[in-house]
């Protein structure tokens, strides 16, 4: 499976340092879940700016799911995953514009 940000929820299955959206586009996200880690690793959500928005290390004992709900939502201004070792990122947003 490749990076699909055409639906909701994005999906994210390969780290990359470039935006995977374009900047301005600015969107909330309420839920991201890591499902199916094979190893143990980190993941790392920014925005466009570089900006940490969420952060996971997982070990050897990798639990079947991550899961973060925010309530409020963080907002994004573009996205990008610079680091993901292993397992498919699902974020649920609600877009902006």
């Amino acid at each position: 499976m490749a990076n699909n940000l055409t639906g909701n929820p994005f999906k994210v299955d390969t780290a990359t340092g470039v935006s995977a959206t374009a900047a301005n586009f600015t969107f909330h996200v309420y839920d991201i879940i890591l499902t199916s880690a094979s190893a143990s690793g980190t993941a790392l959500v920014q925005d466009a700016d570089g900006n940490l928005k969420w952060e996971a290390s997982y070990g050897a004992d990798i639990p079947a799911n991550i899961h973060d709900h925010f309530d409020p939502p963080i907002v994004f201004n573009g996205l990008t995953v610079p680091t993901l070792t292993s397992g498919t990122l699902k974020l649920y947003v609600k877009t902006l514009g």
